[in-house]
């Protein structure tokens, strides 16, 4: 005879309670955390602050918008290609899989790893240095008019103000997400307080005097991004054909992650099967370094410190004999692939795309959607003299940021036939895919 069996809903406040005998003393637990929003509102029954945040990162437009965003080679070229939510969701696997094994929280760790890059350009990290030099100052257009530093750009403040402010789904602006994820993704890469001067700037909870997250889960997101991006731009490297197998075996870390695989490697295997076993090999020996030199340094800042929260030091990263070792493999990889010649073709046609489209932008207001233009038009309907505002440049600047590669290939080329503007020496058919993605 069957037993009839009582089903409990696991409520909020059941997986806040779960929390605190489950994780570790040094993990970031959920409960009272939504106190960190900006905008009150009410939480929810079911569901954490963390969980809520990441399906609110995940249900953005600006997630869903990295599709068709270059990681680092042009996904045209290949299928295969990592983009940058492939890379995104690459960090978040690793960052879960570090936080179980450390007892962090994971819902922490996997919303500030899937929010981590939405606040970057097309065409990779170039359209970020474009973006920095025309809001910083550095170059001129038509006429010699150059735009005032009006405080730079970098992808970690921009996925900021991306939550903060530009998403639009709530009667507020922006996500409203809590302190600990905010601060996780302004964090997974370096602060640069001298030259990035972001208006509106929300530093509550952000811990800004600090370079490292004051969360552990936002410390291993960091070095997790780290991780995630040595391993598949190697990877896509030796697939392009970029790099040799025999030059990739030359390195001193290569030949350890050899020797801890070697009884599961074939040395016969050719190099699609070679690789496949070092890329898995790779990753779990820096997982596993990681893992055991963090206990370390929690153990040693307890002790020093008699405290495991607010972290104010870096303490998720490689031991003293690995880190060298991985730092010579970033050089290795930047030297040898993403700073390659056939990059420098498609960086320089990208830097010059987006050039074009923030100058056509600035001397043509008219041509940019009527959304983005709201605050700027006055009372008779008509827009301000934009010449000399402040906060014009930053919204072009907001609007470019947020285009995937394609639509601004499609973007320029638009403009370009309605303005018969000379684009000829950018070869956009080549570079533009099938996709047709608009913000």
């Amino acid at each position: 005879m069957t037993k009839n069996i009582q089903y409990n809903l696991q409520n909020r406040k059941t997986l806040e309670s779960n929390e605190s005998k489950t994780l570790a003393p040094y993990a970031q637990q959920s409960r009272n955390t939504h106190q960190t929003r900006k905008h009150k509102e009410p939480e929810h029954s079911y569901r954490t602050a963390f969980q809520r945040d990441r399906d609110r990162i995940i249900h953005s437009r600006a997630f869903r918008r990295l599709k068709h965003k270059r990681q680092v080679f042009l996904p045209e070229e290949s299928d295969h290609n990592r983009t940058r939510i492939t890379h995104t969701l690459e960090v978040a696997q690793l960052s879960r899989t570090m936080a179980r094994a450390l007892g962090l929280n994971e819902d922490l760790t996997e919303a500030i790893a899937l929010g981590h890059d939405i606040g970057h350009t097309p065409f990779g990290h170039l359209g970020e240095r474009v973006l920095h030099k025309i809001m910083s100052g550095k170059t001129s257009f038509e006429g010699d008019r150059v735009i005032p530093n009006l405080g730079g750009f970098k992808h970690n403040y921009q996925g900021l103000r991306m939550v903060d402010f530009i998403e639009k789904k709530y009667s507020f602006n922006g996500l409203n997400l809590t302190a600990p994820v905010r601060e996780g993704m302004l964090k997974h890469t370096k602060l640069v307080r001298k030259s990035i001067t972001y208006p509106d700037f929300n530093f509550e909870g952000l811990e800004y005097e600090k370079d490292c997250a004051s969360t552990l889960e936002g410390q291993v997101v960091a070095i997790c991004d780290e991780i995630a991006q040595r391993t598949h731009d190697l990877e896509d490297g030796i697939r392009a054909g970029l790099v040799k197998v025999t030059d990739v075996k030359k390195l001193k870390i290569i030949a350890l992650v050899e020797k801890k695989i070697r009884p599961a490697f074939s040395p016969n295997s050719d190099d699609a099967v070679y690789m496949d076993q070092l890329m898995r090999g790779l990753i779990n020996f820096f997982m596993d370094n990681l893992l055991e030199a963090t206990l370390e340094n929690i153990a040693g800042f307890q002790l020093r410190t008699q405290r495991l929260s607010n972290f104010d030091e870096e303490l998720v990263y490689f031991n003293a004999t690995i880190d060298p070792l991985q730092k010579e493999l970033n050089k290795f990889i930047y030297d040898e692939i993403i700073h390659c010649s056939h990059q420098q073709w498609s960086d320089d046609i990208g830097e010059k795309l987006l050039f074009r489209l923030f100058e056509v932008y600035y001397f043509n207001p008219h041509l940019l959607p009527v959304y983005i233009l709201k605050n700027e038009i006055n009372a008779n309907g008509k827009l301000d003299d934009l010449k000399n505002s402040i906060t014009f440049p930053r919204l072009i600047c907001d609007y470019i940021a947020g285009m995937t590669d394609s639509f601004a290939i499609r973007e320029t080329m638009k403009i370009a036939k309605k303005n018969k503007m000379k684009i000829d020496d950018l070869k956009l058919e080549s570079a533009l895919g099938n996709d047709s993605d608009q913000i």
